[in-house]
């Protein structure tokens, strides 16, 4: 809630991290922290009182006030920080999430609401503050005191020459010599409209046919470990990756992968929810479909004890598996946890939640057990172990494995269940921009997507949208200001304007290229 919901930022520095939030700073070694369900709290109560912010417990309510300050002045940035927006305000302000909207708990005078509007922001006023209505998603907020100040990163804008700069971009890229080349060898990269109803939506498109041996579709991830968030040319460019677009979820704050990415048959991460993925080799279609891993641990030939999760920052109560695929080190991602490392089948040591604090390092050929929750150690120093390991669905048998979710289409028919793939009703009925990897007959499609005028679409816009194309099968990745594609290593197409940091992706490389990104 601190960060996604007030505005609090979470970085990190030699000493660990810390929370930052106008000025003030908290190192997270320092405090407390418990693990209630899949979050981790702590105690920030004397830090809000310190600004001012009252907060009173009503049953299951909390109420959070601050005084609302006065809105002093408004500065957009120019050239490359046209996106960012600067608030100066007479002292702190709570900035809350609520839906799709963002609520500015400020004082606005009526000049100042129009000048909001006329960079392509639509407002309204309320009795708690301003609320700017559907950027709840689209918007990333930091707070600053000397002076106070609020600033908004990803206004989009609406003026004609920054569309057109974007098309400029996406044609000077095809114009490169490299890509000329591969589309004389059948690439398809192109862009057009697709009206759902009322709503346009603008698509850019790049695709292969699924025998091709000038381009294969390959998962983008980073090598050495798997925190960490990177630009997509990081990543494309190590792998040559001419084409690239951005992959599944990540925890933005953690910077840490949320769902399945596998490549050269090996788990980088996970999958988790029974979310949609897809899965391939180099021979066929594209396999798609909802994905579990069941694992499984049996002590001393006897007890067997369920594994959740593998290589994933999806934090749950009870055991969960790293292997060096996450990195040289794993380090503590809740309150409460303990561990043990495996080695040639054995038990090999233990560590407390202070040891993993500090960081235990993942073994080259072994595995971390990871305790949260409560939950006691399984196996004790010398026990033998062995671990077994299975797909709920064929796709997760391929040596490339990339996960995302909702499933969107399916045999050609609209297969939308986010219920199923664990995701709330509120991300199912955002308008955003989107990324899809998507297959017809023919032919692999790396695609995105967003308003062409205005509003995004939504996921079942979208499904419809992609249906327009004749695509037989289709999965959703992570979006909003997540979604950019890459052509030649220009950016032509991001979700918020602004070039983001992402954790992987997906891009065609050429034939053989096995080279993964650090």
């Amino acid at each position: 809630m601190l960060v996604g919901q007030m505005g609090f930022q979470r970085q990190a520095n030699r000493d660990g991290e810390q929370l930052e939030w106008y000025g003030f700073q908290l190192p997270l070694s320092g405090v407390q922290q418990r693990t209630i369900g899949d979050e981790v709290a702590l105690d920030a109560l004397p830090w809000l009182n310190a600004l001012g912010v009252q907060v009173n417990r009503s049953k299951n309510s909390l109420r959070v006030d601050l005084p609302k300050p006065h809105l002093k002045t408004l500065r957009q940035g120019k050239g490359g920080s046209a996106n960012r927006l600067v608030m100066d305000l007479s002292g702190p302000a709570l900035v809350q999430r609520q839906g799709d909207d963002l609520l500015l708990q400020m004082k606005v005078t009526p000049a100042q609401e129009s000048q909001l509007r006329s960079i392509g922001l639509q407002t309204r006023q309320e009795a708690g503050g301003l609320k700017l209505l559907g950027q709840s998603s689209k918007l990333s907020t930091l707070t600053l005191k000397g002076p106070w100040r609020v600033v908004l990163d990803g206004i989009t804008s609406t003026k004609p020459a920054i569309r057109r700069r974007q098309v400029q971009a996406f044609q000077s890229a095809l114009l490169a010599p490299e890509m000329q080349a591969l589309i004389k060898k059948g690439l398809v990269v192109d862009q057009r409209v697709v009206q759902v109803g009322v709503k346009r939506i603008q698509l850019y498109r790049a695709s292969v046919q699924h025998n091709t041996s000038a381009l294969l579709l390959r998962p983008l991830a980073p090598s050495h470990a798997q925190p960490g968030l990177r630009y997509l040319n990081q990543l494309a460019r190590p792998a040559k990756a001419l084409v690239a677009v951005n992959g599944g979820f990540f925890n933005r704050v953690r910077q840490l992968p949320l769902g399945a990415v596998r490549l050269n048959n090996t788990w980088l991460s996970g999958p988790i929810l029974n979310r949609g993925a897809i899965g391939w080799d180099r021979n066929g279609p594209l396999i798609f479909g909802r994905l579990q891993l069941i694992q499984d641990m049996t002590v001393a030939g006897r007890r067997r004890w369920p594994l959740g999760m593998l290589n994933s920052g999806y934090v749950q109560r009870g055991l969960s598996r790293y292997t060096r695929a996450w990195g040289p080190t794993y380090r503590a991602l809740s309150g409460e946890e303990q561990a043990l490392t495996l080695k040639e089948g054995r038990v090999d040591a233990v560590y407390d939640q202070s040891a993993l604090v500090r960081g235990v390092p993942l073994p080259l050929k072994g595995d971390l057990i990871v305790a949260r929750g409560g939950i006691a150690l399984p196996a004790q120093v010398g026990d033998a172990v062995t671990i077994k390991i299975r797909s709920s669905n064929p796709l997760g048998e391929r040596p490339q494995v990339m996960g995302g979710g909702p499933l969107l289409l399916q045999n050609g028919r609209v297969v939308l269940n986010g219920r199923q793939e664990g995701f709330s009703p509120g991300f199912l009925a955002v308008s955003a921009p989107r990324t899809v990897v998507a297959q017809d007959k023919e032919r692999v499609w790396l695609l995105t997507a967003k308003g062409a005028n205005g509003s995004d679409p939504t996921l079942l816009e979208t499904s419809l949208a992609l249906r327009q194309l004749d695509l037989t099968d289709a999965l959703n990745l992570d979006g909003g200001g997540s979604t950019t594609m890459l052509i030649a290593n220009t950016t032509v197409m991001t979700g918020r304007g602004i070039t983001p940091r992402v954790q992987n992706g997906l891009g065609f490389v050429s034939g053989g290229s096995m080279v993964l990104a650090n």
